[in-house]
């Protein structure tokens, strides 16, 4: 049951990206509030076929609601109240607050790097070599931060990437940053894999804002060029191709979740790697072969400007 409907997933089960586990561990109940943390409903067209029928709400018990994940220490979040916003000074102290008060499945899945985490480590120490060259004698009574990226106004020289799966976070996922970038008028990259469908990042954008879209190419190439015309007709203004990322790194942190938070009865029963993780299990949506010839392709289904990200 998702939403008060109730769907035959028997065909779709071996198809679920994240395996067989969380959806055999469902069946016969309510997993509305675990799908609403990770999906979006537009992922119910991927099913075969439509509901078969609504359940009477009144009629649900507690009892009926599965709980996908244990509420052993191990994956839930110790009780922490996030401080005032204007306590918070940098990006550091967002990190520290969301390690204390996200659960371990979405906070490896956002920290983790793949295998050793040396390109990570490199990451920040990469950034940390950028040194700011001060001017002197310089008029700097007002000071104005904005900015153009690929011709757009923003307020700062910074954007919002696409991160995928932002329920992870917030339960307002995808829609929160939107909403929050707007207020702030930075650009957002709304993401392919998000948790919030892109008809609600449209619908939460603000008048004049400037979105972009990330992209990811689907092995369905008809999926990939419906995702563009939507984006293209919401009003984003670049397609940002990911072209670093055919397949996803060994997430070591992000894999040890899925193993230990499946149901052990179901175990053996598991056709799949359990180990892939999170990062793992969205690589589905992945085509490795796209290469230099098939941008082509790309370029003849929009009239967007297209960024190799």
């Amino acid at each position: 049951v998702i939403n008060n409907q109730v769907y035959d997933i028997t065909n779709f089960v071996s198809l679920h990206p994240g395996g067989e586990v969380p959806l055999l561990a469902g069946a016969g109940k309510d997993i509305t509030i675990e799908f609403n943390k990770i999906h979006n409903t537009q992922v119910l067209n991927t099913l075969r076929q439509g509901p078969i029928g609504n359940v009477d709400v009144s009629t649900i018990k507690e009892s009926d609601r599965a709980t996908l994940h244990t509420s052993s220490s191990s994956s839930s979040p110790p009780p922490t109240t996030k401080p005032p916003l204007e306590q918070i000074l940098n990006i550091y102290d967002f990190e520290s607050i969301a390690h204390k008060v996200m659960n371990k499945e979405g906070w490896d899945y956002y920290a983790s790097g793949a295998d050793d985490e040396i390109t990570l480590r490199e990451n920040h120490a990469a950034f940390q070599r950028i040194w700011l060259k001060p001017r002197i004698l310089i008029d700097v009574k007002n000071v104005n931060t904005s900015t153009k990226i690929l011709g757009f106004n923003c307020s700062i020289p910074l954007y919002f990437t696409a991160t995928a799966l932002g329920k992870l976070a917030h339960p307002d996922g995808e829609v929160a940053i939107t909403r929050g970038a707007y207020n702030q008028g930075v650009i957002y990259m709304c993401p392919t894999l998000a948790s919030c469908s892109l008809d609600e990042m449209m619908s939460a954008k603000g008048p004049g804002q400037v979105l972009f879209y990330q992209l990811y190419i689907n092995p369905d190439r008809q999926r990939t060029s419906d995702i563009v015309k939507q984006a293209e007709k919401g009003g984003c203004k670049v397609i940002c191709l990911t072209v670093d990322a055919p397949r996803l790194g060994r997430r070591e942190r992000d894999m040890r979740n899925k193993f230990s938070a499946n149901a052990p009865a179901m175990q053996k029963k598991d056709k799949i790697n359990r180990n892939k993780g999170t990062a793992g299990a969205i690589s589905k949506f992945f085509d490795s072969s796209f290469n230099w010839k098939d941008l082509e392709w790309l370029k003849s289904i929009t009239n967007l400007p297209i960024v190799l990200k």
